[in-house]
């Protein structure tokens, strides 16, 4: 007599528990999830389109474009669902140099720190146009509460040998300096700014000249959390050049928790 006994597991019509996730139950009373998202895009030369920011929002980045912007703003308008702020001057060109093209800097630094205050935290700065002269449109999520409050500044490719950091603590610029070492032809601070002008010209390299360049942005993030920082945006606002086929770099944004301490961890996104 052959009697076969099979393993409990051989059982076909053993049944296993049922592992399927289920979403939990809601009363016919509770608000679904709703994540908010707005944008704010360059335009132009001059402009600047809010999208799907609440009213009293706007109020508060229009706010924030009057203290920042020094040449004030010309108009707004409603622009199809947009609201437009056209801003006196020419931030977005290329043509602006010096003072202006510096200050352009600093306005949308000055914006994303206010939106970053109000819980509006940066999703991604996307290129969405293929027009000539575009620009980057930046999303915003909504976040409640908003996160701690930071201390920011932005870092320019200027030229094509010249790095620019706006708003920047005293002892980054001579960290840099060191980190560079022989790479750095000349440098000094203005004011709150301050300027590397590097051997060569690392923006327009050509060859394995393009990794050494690599090289110095890598050496810059190292230098950055260094002193807390790190990176928040890379955003395109500049307009291409009418005069010329050339492209311009992104300019970098960074932040830091104001209560950072030397040696404390560095928290990204």
């Amino acid at each position: 007599m052959n009697e076969k006994h099979g393993l409990p597991g051989d059982d076909l019509s053993l049944k296993l528990p049922n592992y399927t996730a289920r979403a939990p139950e809601q009363s016919a009373s509770a608000t679904p999830f709703r994540t908010k998202f707005a944008s704010l895009s360059m335009h132009m030369t001059d402009r600047i389109r809010l999208l799907r920011f609440p009213d009293r929002d706007v109020t508060q980045i229009l706010n924030i474009i009057r203290l920042s912007w020094p040449r004030g703003i010309q108009d707004t308008r409603d622009y199809d669902a947009a609201k437009e702020v056209k801003l006196y001057g020419r931030p977005w060109s290329l043509s602006s140099w010096g003072a202006e093209r510096t200050e352009a800097r600093r306005l949308i630094c000055q914006i994303l720190h206010g939106l970053f205050d109000m819980g509006w935290i940066l999703q991604a700065s996307v290129d969405i146009s293929k027009k000539e002269y575009d620009k980057d449109t930046l999303l915003f999520r909504y976040q409640q509460p908003p996160p701690p409050s930071c201390i920011w500044m932005s870092i320019s490719f200027n030229r094509s040998d010249r790095l620019q950091l706006i708003d920047v603590p005293q002892e980054l610029g001579p960290l840099l300096v060191q980190a560079y070492g022989e790479k750095v032809q000349d440098y000094q601070f203005k004011g709150s700014v301050f300027e590397i002008k590097f051997r060569g010209y690392p923006w327009q390299a050509d060859g394995t000249e393009t990794v050494q360049t690599r090289l110095m942005l890598l050496t810059l993030l190292e230098c950055l959390e260094q002193q807390g920082f790190s990176l928040y945006a890379s955003i395109d606002q500049d307009s291409g050049s009418e005069s010329s086929n050339s492209s311009e770099a992104d300019t970098l944004f960074c932040n830091r928790q104001a209560d950072w301490t030397p040696g404390a961890p560095i928290y990204h996104g």
